[in-house]
């Protein structure tokens, strides 16, 4: 059983003081963790990436430390932004420039990202939750269909 499907991490996740502490602790720390080990190591040892995308307005490099899950067309992401009422600036990023930077376990490269709809995203979304379960309770807690975002690797074959 990963740490992520225990009544303790469930828990800890639904108490609005530990959530606000681990916003503030954990993205730096896996940032710098994350750069140094080329996406292998993480806080949490779960399956974290370092994504770069360029901020909508200011044309800057944004990097953030965020969740994933490896599909056979690349990665997928959730804009959880932990249960809250708006989506995660990286979506908003990606959504006006889908060309980002990539870094999980050994690949370090580029991506193009693509926010999945419909019976696509219903597919993934069932896979998502089983792979953490924490994704219904965001979805639970707030009012906005949490985004699904597909990151292919730049060059490889687009599978719709």
């Amino acid at each position: 059983m990963s740490l992520m499907q225990t009544n303790l991490f469930r828990n800890a996740l639904a108490s609005p003081g530990v959530v606000a502490v681990l916003k503030r602790v954990v993205p730096p720390l896996d940032r710098l963790l994350l750069r140094c080990t080329r996406g292998y190591v993480n806080t949490a040892m779960q399956p974290v990436a370092l994504l770069t995308t360029l901020g909508a307005r200011s044309g800057q490099a944004r990097p953030i430390a965020t969740m994933c899950m490896p599909v056979k067309e690349g990665f997928l992401l959730v804009g959880s932004n932990w249960g809250a009422d708006r989506d995660p600036a990286w979506v908003h990023n990606l959504r006006a420039s889908p060309p980002a930077q990539f870094t999980f376990r050994g690949y370090v490269g580029p991506v193009i990202a693509r926010e999945l709809t419909g019976t696509e995203r219903e597919r993934h979304w069932q896979a998502l939750t089983a792979y953490n379960p924490q994704y219904v309770v965001y979805q639970k807690g707030t009012r906005r269909l949490l985004p699904i975002m597909l990151l292919e690797k730049s060059g490889a074959v687009r599978h719709s």
